[in-house]
């Protein structure tokens, strides 16, 4: 049975970090958020500083959609993993929705893994030169905007980790426990 790990967690909190370690522990295709915004954001001119402009989001679904249909069609001995930061509104609580449809549509084991840090570690790490030359969010007063919304409450079949002061590789050792893959 394929396994699809969906990585949940604020800006800067480590999610492709652990996402790039758990892939080459697993083989599992990586999906990192901004594969599917970069499409978007790119053109629109993001540099992870300027809010992006109204409107972006249509654009984004569809390349969500199109993502999406592709895992579908994966072959099963394809494990996948996706970042995505769901804040604590209706809208995100339904994209949590479409992951657990996407995973049962593709016959995967879903395992939903909620990263968090304390925000005084984000915001030292949302400044970094990494995150710079992704043109990920890196204003800190951006991310204290995003951060006042709240994420969304791990849901109960979720893993809890803060990585405020552990390690990516800890951090994946115990995805993979709890995924009964260690």
């Amino acid at each position: 049975m394929p396994v699809l790990y969906y990585l949940v967690g604020p800006p800067a909190v480590g999610k492709l970090t652990v996402a790039t370690l758990l892939r080459e522990r697993t083989g599992a295709a990586l999906i990192d958020n901004h594969l599917v915004n970069d499409p978007v954001f790119v053109p629109l001119g993001a540099d992870g500083v300027r809010p992006l402009p109204a409107g972006f989001g249509p654009l984004r679904e569809r390349v969500i959609d199109v993502v999406h249909e592709a895992i579908a069609l994966a072959a099963a001995d394809i494990d996948h993993i996706l970042t995505n930061w769901l804040d604590d509104s209706p809208t995100d609580a339904a994209f949590l929705d479409r992951i657990r449809a996407l995973a049962a549509k593709r016959g995967a084991r879903l395992v939903l893994v909620w990263l968090s840090a304390s925000p005084d570690t984000l915001l030292e790490r949302v400044t970094s030169e990494d995150r710079r030359r992704r043109a990920k969010l890196r204003d800190p007063q951006l991310l204290r905007h995003a951060l006042a919304s709240g994420t969304l409450p791990a849901p109960p079949d979720a893993i809890e980790i803060d990585t405020t002061d552990l390690s990516p590789a800890t951090t994946v050792d115990r995805v993979l426990e709890f995924a009964g893959r260690s």
